[in-house]
């Protein structure tokens, strides 16, 4: 059943509220929080018996280290997807714009740094958004010295340290910076409320939106986001590795078919046939063979949904064209090799502050699409956020981080 992803979040806690019947369900780290859904009972743990049973080949393609990421309290309530584990946030950027100006990617680190590059369009390039944004729009934390991971934000130089993001510096000077870029033009207007940039990106009109996970190889894949046009990645941050949370499939609580739910993932993950056809269609109808695993999506087809990371394992997946055919196996060797966090392995357990948290994600939703894409002015705005962040409990929220993170730093051996 598909959801589009603006309302996903809103439908799928709709669902689990009213206990609706379902099998399986995408989750993450990052929407439709796995953690939460966990301490909600929305999800049947997963024992090894079961993976065992029904999902060997998943068992075995992820390392314990990957296993133990996805765990609360010891236990397993998803089964994450194969596809990129690391983090290399940045920009992309329409080539033909990077030509025409003659713009040296190579010293773009901070948001300030493309600056020079928006200003020419906007200048020249009459109907192109210069920077892409919609209302879940937040920072690149690297191009301030800042990592989120576990469900903290914390400095890289000190990552055992939680911190209130919204009473730094840094956040302050970012959303200046987006203020300052609304009112040169340099963003869509209407940036606060769009839930779905995809549209507006497939006009072709979009010069540069920024992304987490520049994933190997997978310019060729934005290609069609972009409008059919040959985009560049300039990363700004060396790869990190985040876990595998972003990503997972989890079983309803109540469901009757569990067995049959895992088996499935089994055969999202061992059978490229039944993948693909999910991925991408079908054969001569959705998309052309162009090599022996490269694929021509035809824009016409009717199915484009190209998003193989919310099912199983990527590398069992076709390349687009103009894919290296080493893609599969670079995002292999960038797992394996990435450099991995002072805080990877630790997850924030929200339990002993729900109300507060329940309370800040209300006013998070209400006052950040405005901070972060510059349309409400963060100099009136910014402290009436925080002063309602401190009321709901933020300071509370902030304590019990750091409770966990010192607890999980003794047990593990970190300083």
């Amino acid at each position: 059943m598909p959801i589009d992803g603006g309302d996903y979040e809103n439908k799928l806690n709709t669902i689990v509220a009213a206990s609706d019947d379902y099998d399986l369900v995408w989750t993450s780290s990052w929407l439709f929080k796995y953690g939460d859904n966990v301490n909600k009972g929305a999800f049947m743990e997963i024992t090894d018996e079961m993976l065992d049973k029904y999902a060997p080949t998943i068992k075995a393609s992820f390392s314990q280290v990957a296993w133990n990421d996805v765990k609360v309290k010891g236990k397993l309530y998803a089964i994450p997807n194969f596809q990129t584990f690391t983090k290399t946030p940045g920009f992309v950027i329409q080539k033909r714009f990077v030509d025409k100006y003659n713009f040296d990617t190579s010293k773009v680190k901070t948001y300030a740094d493309l600056e020079p590059l928006l200003a020419q369009i906007k200048q020249n390039e009459p109907g192109i958004v210069p920077f892409g944004m919609g209302k879940d729009q937040t920072r690149l934390s690297e191009a301030y010295g800042m990592q989120w991971l576990g469900g903290v934000d914390y400095r890289l130089s000190d990552p055992l340290t939680a911190i209130d993001l919204l009473q730094t510096d840094e956040y302050k000077t970012h959303v200046k910076l987006m203020k300052s870029w609304h009112d040169k033009g340099y963003t869509n207007p209407d940036a606060a409320t769009v839930s779905d940039l995809k549209p507006l990106l497939a006009s072709g009109n979009v010069a540069v939106v920024q992304d987490f996970t520049l994933a190997p190889g997978s310019e060729a894949g934005r290609k069609a986001d972009f409008g059919g046009n040959e985009v560049v990645y300039v990363p700004i941050a060396e790869p990190t590795f985040t876990g595998v949370t972003p990503t997972m499939n989890a079983i309803n609580y109540n469901s009757k078919h569990a067995d049959r739910a895992l088996m499935l993932l089994e055969l999202l993950n061992t059978n490229a046939d039944l993948f693909n056809l999910l991925t991408f269609g079908i054969e001569g109808k959705h998309y052309t063979k162009v090599g022996d695993n490269t694929i021509k999506i035809d824009d016409k087809g009717g199915y484009a949904n190209n998003s193989g990371w919310i099912f199983g394992n990527v590398t069992n997946g076709y390349l687009l064209e103009g894919q290296p055919a080493d893609t599969w196996e670079r995002v292999k060797k960038l797992n394996e090799e990435a450099t991995v966090p002072a805080l990877s392995g630790f997850n924030f357990n929200s339990e002993n502050v729900k109300a507060e948290m329940a309370n800040m994600d209300a006013l998070f939703k209400e006052y950040s699409p405005g901070l972060e894409t510059g349309t409400i002015d963060p100099d009136k705005y910014l402290p009436v956020f925080t002063e309602k962040m401190k009321k709901v409990g933020s300071e509370t929220v902030l304590k019990e981080k750091q409770k966990q993170i010192d607890e999980w730093a003794k047990a593990n051996g970190k300083k």
